[in-house]
């Protein structure tokens, strides 16, 4: 049985489970739309277990994600449980991208998919007994725009973000999708998010992964997702009257993969040393996940994009405040 369960695991591709985690699909109605998600619960499964929620990229899905990026594994060791969010009809006719890539217009808190995700993340959270105070989104590609959103729009349930070859909030509608325009200014981005974030206000911690060789998000982009957050956390903090983020990294970590990337860590620290902000460059990498499986969406010459936003995220959860 155990030889037909790993048969059945390479056909479909999710990776086989240890004896006593679980992979579940689900379904959940939104919008008049019903949506697909899975979850993995690792077998060190006890109530007040994190929460991740990894939103996958065009042309993938949510089994796909779960067999290639590597957190499954990490669960089981680190413990904590996994969300794989899965779109709806009308994404997948947009070739399975979410909607914050092709249509950010329609995307707001309790609208489109980041209604949706929401709506799963807090299914999961019920149905598992999750720790509300440790979810945490991070997206790849199309996903990494809808992380951004939901970083905005629904900072009362994600502790934190990670925007893996994406952009900065409502960065589809400003030049980085589609026919090639200008980047807004930074500044007018923030502002939006700032809008966006105000009626819950808090400063969201965000970690970006981008290829310097991404020829399809290009990565200025993922630098300018990781300043948009920067200048929104901080005009959060200058509302509250709390000490400023810096405006240069605090740290500058260069080092490589064995045979494979280079790459570059820069983190932005507050006064107290908590880091609230990450760039990771992969120095050579086009518009891949970095450490994963798979050779058609994933980069195993990368570091490893899930252990690196785990250990970012594992430092926050939604009752901090940097300061």
């Amino acid at each position: 049985m155990r030889l037909v369960a790993l048969l059945l695991a390479l056909v479909l591709g999710v990776a086989a489970t240890p004896r006593g985690s679980r992979y579940l699909h689900e379904t959940l109605t939104a919008n008049g739309d019903v949506y697909r998600y899975s979850v993995y619960v690792p077998s060190t499964y006890r109530a007040g277990l994190p929460l991740l929620v990894m939103i996958h990229g065009c042309r993938a899905t949510d089994d796909r994600e779960a067999a290639a990026t590597g957190y499954d594994a990490l669960a089981e060791r680190k413990r904590f449980v996994v969300l794989y969010p899965d779109v709806d009809a009308a994404d997948i006719a947009a070739g399975r991208c979410w909607k914050g890539l092709w249509h950010p217009q329609g995307e707001a808190r309790g609208r489109g998919d980041a209604k949706a995700i929401a709506a799963m993340t807090r299914a999961v959270i019920s149905a598992w007994h999750v720790d509300p105070s440790r979810v945490y989104a991070i997206g790849m590609s199309s996903g990494a725009f809808e992380t951004s959103i939901l970083g905005a729009d629904y900072p009362d349930v994600y502790a934190a973000i990670g925007i893996h070859s994406g952009a900065a909030y409502d960065g589809a509608e400003q030049g980085c999708w589609g026919p090639r325009r200008p980047l807004a200014h930074t500044a007018a981005l923030a502002r939006e998010a700032l809008a966006a974030i105000s009626p819950r206000a808090r400063p969201v911690p965000v970690v970006v992964f981008h290829g310097d060789h991404d020829a399809t998000i290009p990565y200025r982009c993922g630098r300018q997702a990781l300043a948009q957050w920067l200048e929104t956390d901080d005009r959060v903090l200058a509302r509250e009257q709390l000490p400023r983020l810096p405006a240069a990294p605090t740290k500058v970590v260069r080092a490589s993969v064995p045979d494979g990337h280079a790459y570059t860590v820069a983190s932005y620290a507050d006064a107290t040393g908590s880091v609230a902000a990450e760039l990771w460059t992969i120095h050579g990498m086009g518009h891949h996940w970095s450490g994963g499986s798979s050779a058609r969406y994933d980069d195993p010459l990368g570091p490893s994009a899930a252990v690196a936003s785990w250990v970012f995220f594992a430092s926050h959860d939604r009752q901090d405040r940097i300061r």
